[in-house]
């Protein structure tokens, strides 16, 4: 990753913690264990990469888009929208479909996401445990709806994130993130169909894929 494309993301963390909600942009290995239901595809496909960052999962996501497949980037901060335009799409090996406008960006929430918009896979670096219960359950709810019948959805946690924080803050804090990660830990449960841990990232992460259109046997949390 470029160095001033982390310097951006850590000042901008320092700026808006709750919305960035990492130190360091994801890394490659992580980017490629939530890539990996895309990378297996052997149809025409569409995908939406939702807080995207600087570009940490987008510049690998990109690069392996095939004929015939299309990708819209969500992205909600302006600066962050500008580097990925700037400096992850005008790569030569990325360009082309740009041009072709295969790739968008898409500077909003995810959450005003068109209504009659369907994806195949939806990949995700939005930081849940940032977010109020509300806020991750309206998220969640687009993106059930965005996905079509057999679609994927893939993000990330970091190992023990949710745990240490619960137990690390006090008051609202400790009720907010603890809502949250009941929450998402239910989620897992119900439509979680494989992990992959990656000891790789910084910090060590969890790449989870879920399909809500069914149940998995079983889910590991």
């Amino acid at each position: 990753m470029n160095l001033t494309h982390s310097w951006r993301f850590f000042r901008r963390y320092l700026v808006e913690p709750r919305v960035v909600g990492a130190l360091t942009p994801s890394g490659r290995a992580l980017a490629l264990a939530l890539c990996e239901p895309y990378r297996n595809c052997h149809r025409p496909a569409r995908i939406l990469e939702v807080g995207a960052g600087t570009g940490g999962i987008t510049r690998h996501l990109a690069a392996m888009l095939k004929r015939g497949d299309r990708l819209d980037i969500c992205e909600i901060q302006r600066e962050f929208a500008d580097i990925l335009e700037r400096d992850i799409l005008e790569h030569p090996q990325i360009a082309p479909a740009v041009a072709e406008g295969r790739i968008r960006v898409l500077c909003q929430p995810v959450q005003q996401i068109a209504e009659e918009k369907r994806y195949d896979f939806v990949i995700s670096g939005l930081p849940f445990t940032a977010f109020n219960l509300e806020d991750v359950e309206e998220i969640f709810e687009v993106i059930r709806r965005c996905l079509r019948p057999g679609g994927v959805f893939s993000y990330f946690e970091y190992v023990a994130m949710r745990r240490t924080s619960a137990l690390l803050s006090v008051g609202r804090g400790r009720d907010r993130y603890r809502s949250v990660s009941a929450f998402l830990t239910q989620r897992i449960r119900e439509h979680q169909f494989d992990r992959r841990t990656v000891l790789q990232n910084l910090p060590p992460a969890h790449a989870r894929h879920l399909r809500f259109d069914a149940t998995p046997a079983r889910a590991t949390a």
